[in-house]
């Protein structure tokens, strides 16, 4: 059982190491990032080998009890560190805006470093007998506020995307809750760490996918996801397309500057998405062009979320007056009738129609 538990362990390191190669050989990933996966991954590997040495060095009346004691120290030290970095990671945080997360693992850490003399989180006595200490709890809360902050922000994440495969990130955390509750009811059955090392792959592969699917800047699903979706609208028995499009959007960046013009596409993109999200799918296929598909073809319906959406662009042009109006048009498909092309053309025809009657307003009005 010793070695089966050994052998399980060297696996998890030869793995977390061939990930911390594979995250540093990726050019789409941000330095901040890959800082983030990796801190994550080499305290887990710490933590791994820490624990397959008191495999071999907790040997009741041996004398190998400092051993044991550096193993202890080690592990008790970093483990509270991995949720929080792993949280970090998958919702590209910034250190100096929740630093103060850190708190509490710097102080389980404090206490670990007093324990060897003091016997506070744990101790293990010159026969080399490993027993917890009377502040064993600080680091049982230490941890646990990694994992709650992780569990913040995975729910935080998967309501920044429009995602349908949330739920795994929730089976993963409770996945690795299962794996640590083992652990802390069984001391001797050591779970957490395999479970850790598996989530940390299954997180970076998810983030990986978000990556792939998702506009970094507007957190709509990008080009690549609309034309699949496009792709599947054959399938469907019938749906709806609506373009959007920022008027004028190469005067805003022109008058006003880039960063105020990528202000305005995040909030467009934020109006989008509030109105839209309970219906479709809401992407962002060009500079300032965006998209929703959905499966309904109420007419009624989509008139009815238009004018909802306008009167939200409305509201917050009352509070800025520089941000531009939003043209919309919208085409809907039934299987048999017509073909996803033309759909897409008469919401792009229908949203032109919109912008230059928008524009022959504003010239009477003037």
């Amino acid at each position: 059982m010793i070695l089966h538990y050994i052998f399980l362990g060297i696996i998890s390191i030869m793995a977390m190491l061939l990930l911390c190669i594979i995250i540093n050989k990726n050019e789409t990933i941000t330095r901040k990032l890959k800082f983030y996966f990796t801190s994550a991954i080499i305290g887990t590997i710490m933590v791994t080998l820490c624990e397959i040495g008191t495999y071999f060095f907790e040997k009741p009346h041996t004398n190998l009890w400092i051993q044991s004691l550096l193993c202890d120290v080690i592990g008790f030290s970093v483990s509270p560190f991995i949720p929080i970095f792993i949280a970090f990671a998958i919702c590209n945080l910034e250190f100096s805006k929740y630093k103060a997360w850190f708190l509490p693992p710097i102080i389980s850490m404090f206490f670990t470093m007093l324990s060897p003399f003091y016997g506070l989180i744990f101790s293990v006595s010159t026969e080399n007998i490993y027993t917890r200490g009377p502040l064993f709890s600080i680091f049982i809360l230490a941890y646990l506020w990694g994992i709650c902050v992780l569990i913040q922000e995975t729910v935080k994440l998967t309501k920044r995307y429009q995602t349908k495969s949330g739920f795994v990130l929730y089976l993963l955390l409770f996945f690795i809750l299962f794996g640590t509750t083992i652990q802390i009811i069984f001391p001797m059955v050591h779970t957490t760490w395999i479970c850790i090392a598996l989530s940390v792959t299954i997180y970076y592969a998810y983030f990986c996918e978000l990556s792939e699917k998702f506009d970094a800047q507007t957190y709509l699903l990008n080009r690549r996801a609309y034309n699949c979706a496009v792709e599947r609208m054959e399938e469907s028995s019938q749906a709806s397309v609506l373009i959007f499009d920022i008027d004028d959007f190469k005067m805003v960046n022109d008058t006003y500057g880039h960063p105020y013009g990528d202000y305005c596409l995040i909030t467009v993109a934020g109006c989008i998405k509030d109105i839209f999200q309970e219906i479709g799918l809401c992407f962002r296929i060009g500079g300032d062009e965006f998209c929703v598909i959905t499966k309904t073809a109420d007419e009624a319906m989509l008139e009815e979320a238009k004018n909802k959406f306008l009167k939200k662009i409305e509201k917050c042009r009352e509070k800025d007056a520089k941000i531009p109006n939003v043209s919309v048009g919208h085409g809907i498909y039934k299987k048999g009738l017509c073909k996803v092309d033309e759909v897409i053309q008469k919401a792009d025809d229908q949203l032109y129609e919109f912008k230059n009657r928008s524009k022959n307003i504003f010239v009477k009005n003037i």
